[in-house]
């Protein structure tokens, strides 16, 4: 067991340090223009593919429930970011994201099912439909998915709403369990979906060129500044879900008890 805890802290510090020396490197090439955008792109999804190695590693080190759901979140994850980096399959990524969305629904529900509650799911599901056909009546009374608007333009609006749904029900789902438990682990997955909409919100002003109504000027500010923040928020967001599952922090937090124990003593 010790063996493993040694591990797992060594991968967890290596793991930090890669995605920080990728996350460096985008984000100089975003700002400053000095990478190639391929070069750029590839970089990111390398990111986002060692969120995936590392769960894995960590579910293979200690063969927990948890570290699987997490796979199979980070492995929808990564089509998604296939699909919206490298293709013009917007609505794929973004059906796909959602797949991803009702997964981190499920873990949430997993780590309240010590509770007893296991008909929650059930009902948190049926509320975020709920809520989702109410967006999508909005927007038909709005006249944003009427029929002028094209087919494919209002089935990717449809699957994106759902998916807005889906991670803000995640956000506010994150921060009631870390209320519940107070654990690291679980304010650690609430800081990553934060940071996890964070991103979405400045996707979506990424979009809205043609539909805004503000002054251009000003637009146009909050447009350059939204297209470096999307990344600026997505890395930071996947890392810390990816931490989330590692039974590291726990290590560290029983390391430091143990330790205050035997002085004590």
């Amino acid at each position: 067991m010790e063996n493993k805890k040694s591990i797992l802290i060594y991968l967890t510090v290596f793991y930090v340090l890669i995605e920080l020396l990728i996350y460096v490197s985008f984000m100089t090439g975003d700002i400053t223009g000095v990478l190639k955008i391929t070069t750029i792109t590839l970089i990111k999804y390398i990111s986002v593919l060692l969120c995936i190695l590392y769960s894995t590693v960590v579910f293979i080190l200690y063969r927990e429930k948890d570290s699987l759901i997490l796979i199979a979140a980070f492995g929808f994850t990564g089509i998604s970011d296939y699909f919206l980096l490298f293709t013009d399959s917007f609505t794929l990524g973004m059906f796909s994201f959602s797949i991803a969305q009702l997964i981190y629904l499920l873990r949430l529900w997993y780590q309240d099912y010590n509770e007893g509650k296991s008909a929650v799911i059930f009902y948190r599901l049926i509320l975020n439909f709920i809520i989702w056909i109410g967006v999508l009546f909005i927007l038909k009374l709005l006249g944003i998915t009427n029929g002028n608007t094209e087919l494919s333009d209002r089935l990717l609006l449809a699957v994106a709403s759902f998916y807005f749904v889906t991670i803000l029900h995640n956000v506010i789902r994150s921060f009631i369990h870390v209320n519940n438990c107070k654990s690291s682990k679980s304010f650690i997955f609430a800081i990553g979906m934060l940071l996890f909409i964070l991103c979405d919100i400045n996707v979506g002003i990424y979009n809205m060129e043609g539909f805004v109504v503000i002054n251009q000027e000003v637009f146009d500010k909050i447009y350059n500044f939204s297209e470096i923040a999307m990344w600026m928020f997505y890395l930071p967001a996947q890392v810390c879900i990816a931490l989330s599952g590692s039974v590291v922090i726990s290590v560290v937090n029983k390391t430091k008890k143990s330790k205050y124990d035997e002085k004590a003593k």
